[in-house]
């Protein structure tokens, strides 16, 4: 997924983290953004197939699911990095979103 790269991307930088950051999203929390993205993304993905249609419109959208989960791009992507410290973590998290879906979508037919 072209979201999940990024943030994958994001989480691997190289930047080193030290301590969880003041405005750390609590794990739950965390992979209910996730979740939304990745949704946001798949939509995206059906209607235009590659992502450099819809890189931009992503983008922009992504805005009004941090708005909606009360935090910021930049507030997610630290977190993401501060989990991605601890990879077994990180992979828990990744894990609990794509069940999440899969029930979601199963659910759905």
């Amino acid at each position: 997924m072209f979201f999940g790269g990024l943030i994958l991307l994001s989480a691997c930088s190289g930047e080193q983290v030290t301590g969880a950051p003041e405005n750390l999203l609590k794990k739950p929390d965390l992979i209910s953004v996730l979740i939304d993205l990745h949704i946001l993304e798949s939509h995206f993905q059906r209607e235009y197939s590659r992502p450099d249609l819809y890189r931009d419109a992503l983008d922009s959208s992504s805005v009004s699911i941090f708005k909606s989960h009360n935090t910021t791009k930049a507030n997610f992507e630290e977190s993401l990095d501060y989990y991605a410290l601890n990879p077994e973590s990180l992979h828990g998290i990744y894990e609990a979103a794509l069940d999440s879906i899969n029930y979601r979508m199963s659910s759905a037919h």
